[in-house]
């Protein structure tokens, strides 16, 4: 076989560059540490270093969302410990007003400082984290209480005061000397007297007849307005008192939405639903709201796949599975127009791990209580949910009240009222630190899991040093032999073979 000299010339300049290669690449890794500096390198191996990298990068986005809930969460904590203080307080206070001793105008010192304090417990539950409130559920843009006056009637519906508008420097009382039995708001006039300065002196007033719906009456500064149809005993007696408003978002709320063709139609659903409604009108071909005719209609509670036809009703509101749907408007409704009643998530909760979220606000209607007014009808009411002796705002309110009505009997009861009310926040705020360790130890777990993964990922990757060392000094010696081997044989001629 002919060697031509071209060959010699080729497969040594072969051997140069390969041996030049692997010089290169054990450089490069001896530079970088590391084993793995292009896919090409262990393709496997790379794919495998890649899936590592993605699980630390989420993990420090996990470790941000932590934080910020932290923020939350320490701040709505530290919230709780100085409302536990405020009500502390309050419990003193209360303790000083039950004993037999107190004067009547001791009582009404007292009653002042609870009011100052009742509006200071306002302010705290409105607190907030970066802008946002820690105890509206939802609602996040806006204060979850504002201060106003709610009713404590007796011998008679909470539902006969619809609602209360204005304001009161003390607490007024309210009694119904009615000649008859029993007698239904609206349907002639009823007088009663009312007291604005603790029961010393009474003045006359009376609740015209009319109605339906609401029917007010002025009384100084405050609007009361009754609900007609309500009835009134001879026993009836009610306070009007402080209270706090809760104007955030309650779990179950609902928004409502119309889809037809009636422009004026803007639908508010009232109630608690755990599912999303689907309501279908049937009047075939129209229904005109409030009109002679009954609205007919049928709901869903499976997206539409099955329809339960429901009761007509006369006026705008229909009765659905957890409350109702005031249809809001005037007009035609068309057959076939739908409805979609779906309820809000109040909880706003952050990731912290794979599946794994946490929730941050609250809602403080299950803490602290209060009154709530329905988004359809305007009436106010102690929020669902929670016993009358945990409503903190509400066993305050009366509190005052029976401290400016110089009632001993009913101070002891809110003593008593107030402690149970203390113990609820108490398991509440333990809530809140349940969460909290959730984070601690979640970010725990995502420290341990960054170093498991951070090792797996050097195992892959990084070099031995030693070796690469060993294999560099080899390398290096190959290409001093592969040079010397190449200029020998380069230099070789036709004279060398006939010496």
């Amino acid at each position: 076989m002919r060697i031509a000299r071209s060959m010699i010339y080729t497969q040594s300049l072969n051997g140069m560059n390969s041996s030049m290669s692997e010089i290169l690449r054990l450089g490069e890794q001896a530079a970088s540490q590391k084993r793995i500096n292009r896919p090409s390198d262990d393709p496997s191996g790379a794919a495998l270093v890649l899936d590592l990298q993605s699980h630390i990068n989420s993990l420090a986005q996990y470790n941000e969302n932590i934080t910020s809930a932290k923020g939350w969460l320490d701040t709505a904590n530290e919230q709780m410990g100085t409302i536990s203080k405020t009500i502390i307080r309050m419990q003193e206070l209360a303790e000083q007003g039950a004993t037999g001793t107190v004067t009547t105008k001791q009582r009404d010192l007292i009653a002042t400082e609870l009011r100052e304090l009742q509006v200071q417990l306002v302010g705290l539950t409105n607190g907030d984290y970066a802008g946002n409130s820690l105890f509206a559920g939802a609602a996040i843009d806006k204060p979850a209480y504002q201060v106003g006056l709610g009713a404590t009637v007796e011998n008679a519906n909470q539902t006969l005061v619809h609602s209360i508008n204005g304001d009161a420097e003390k607490s007024i009382a309210i009694k119904f000397p009615v000649p008859t039995a029993t007698q239904n708001v609206g349907v002639a006039a009823i007088p009663f007297t009312y007291s604005e300065d603790g029961g010393t002196t009474w003045k006359n007033a009376t609740i015209p007849a009319g109605g339906p719906g609401t029917i007010p009456v002025q009384l100084g500064g405050v609007e009361v307005n009754f609900e007609a149809g309500e009835q009134i005993t001879q026993d009836t007696s009610m306070v009007i008192r402080p209270a706090a408003i809760y104007t955030g978002s309650i779990d179950g709320e609902a928004d409502a939405r119309y889809y037809g063709a009636n422009a004026t139609i803007n639908p508010v659903a009232s109630g608690v639903f755990k599912s999303p409604i689907a309501v279908r009108i049937e009047n075939d071909p129209s229904v005109t709201i409030g009109g002679a005719t009954p609205v007919e209609f049928s709901y869903s509670l499976d997206n539409g796949e099955s329809w339960i036809r429901a009761t007509g009703s006369t006026d705008e509101f229909l009765n659905i599975p957890g409350g109702q749907l005031d249809l809001g408007g005037t007009g035609v409704l068309n057959k076939g127009e739908q409805f979609l009643v779906n309820p809000v998530d109040s909880a706003i909760r952050i990731e912290i791990s794979e599946g794994n979220s946490v929730q941050v606000n609250s809602v403080g209607s299950n803490f602290f209580g209060g009154i709530y007014a329905d988004k359809a009808t305007g009436a106010t009411a102690a929020v669902d949910g929670l016993p009358p002796e945990k409503n903190i705002f509400e066993v305050v309110g009366n509190l005052i009240a029976s401290l400016e009505m110089d009632d001993q009997d009913g101070v002891k009861k809110c003593l008593g009222d107030l402690k149970i009310a203390n113990e609820h926040i108490t398991t509440e705020t333990g809530v809140l630190g349940g969460r909290q360790n959730r984070l601690e130890f979640a970010l725990d777990a995502h420290g341990k899991s960054k170093i498991s993964t951070e090792s797996r990922i050097s195992v892959i990757q990084d070099i031995d040093v030693a070796k690469v060392s060993t294999e560099s000094d080899r390398a290096n010696y190959i290409y001093k032999s592969v040079l010397s081997t190449s200029a020998k044989i380069m230099n070789l001629s036709l004279l060398d073979y006939l010496k």
